[in-house]
């Protein structure tokens, strides 16, 4: 369990948060949060949504809300009700080992962004409500950044996918630090069929052995596929950890923490 220090901003509010991650399973929705009296809850930063339904005429009061789902002539789902129309800025602590004298520190993760209205000159994935086509609002990112030992490394990848920040951010440390979590665990892979802009990584930590046969994508079908693992954060930490440096996985070596 942590708790992450925010700041979040709409048209009625401009207040300090606190998210609770419980760092269980993804399909728990393991990020939420509480503001005046409704709580939102998902699986990354982009996607609050609606905890209790019910709620919903309260909340539209107070929130600007993205309904959808429904039915329609292929399927019918449950409403859901996105959060959008809001800037967030988030503190999340992560462990980063310092190379000169081989401690374990703290550093923070800082990531700023803020939802705005759709530019419908881009293409957007397509959400429906009922029979009508509905559009989440577009995001920018500010910043996605790492600070330790009083220096703050800025990701020159402004996105919410953690891949492509923590990568940048890894490159940039590389000679005095590594992050030491999830993402740069020997054992851990995103999924080969695709992955959230945050925390759904594969952890084959009880295949260890089989985790070293893994340098290629055909590797990891001939000697993961089927296997049992847990989905993690990139952020996690847990006592298997691993240093990438023994294969590369399919997903390759992650760039900036071998010398």
């Amino acid at each position: 369990m942590q708790y992450w220090k925010a700041h979040y901003r709409d048209t009625l509010h401009d207040t300090a948060i606190e998210i609770i991650n419980t760092e269980e399973d993804y399909n728990t929705e393991p990020l939420s949060f509480t503001l005046d009296s409704i709580t939102f809850c998902g699986t990354s930063l982009n996607d609050f949504h609606l905890k209790d339904k019910t709620q919903c005429e309260e909340a539209g009061k107070k929130f600007s809300l993205l309904k959808w789902g429904g039915h329609n002539s292929k399927f019918t789902s449950p409403y859901l009700y996105d959060l959008q129309g809001y800037e967030l800025e988030i503190e999340i602590p992560i462990n980063v080992f310092r190379k000169k004298d081989g401690q374990l520190i703290v550093g923070v993760l800082f990531l700023s962004f803020k939802f705005t209205k759709p530019d419908m000159s881009k293409p957007h994935s397509i959400r429906m409500c009922d029979d009508t086509r509905v559009y989440r609002d577009d995001v920018i990112v500010r910043e996605f950044s790492l600070s330790v030992d009083g220096i703050r490394y800025k990701s020159a990848e402004k996105t919410l996918w953690f891949e492509a920040a923590l990568g940048d951010i890894c490159r940039q440390i590389r000679s005095d630090y590594y992050i030491k979590c999830c993402f740069t665990c020997q054992y851990s892979d995103y999924s080969p069929y695709g992955s959230d802009d945050y925390g759904l990584m594969l952890c084959f930590c009880r295949h260890k052995d089989d985790c070293l046969k893994v340098n290629s994508k055909d590797d990891f079908f001939s000697f993961l596929e089927g296997k049992d693992c847990d989905g993690r954060q990139e952020t996690y930490l847990c006592e298997h950890y691993c240093l990438r440096n023994k294969a590369s996985g399919y997903r390759g070596f992650v760039d900036g923490i071998i010398n």
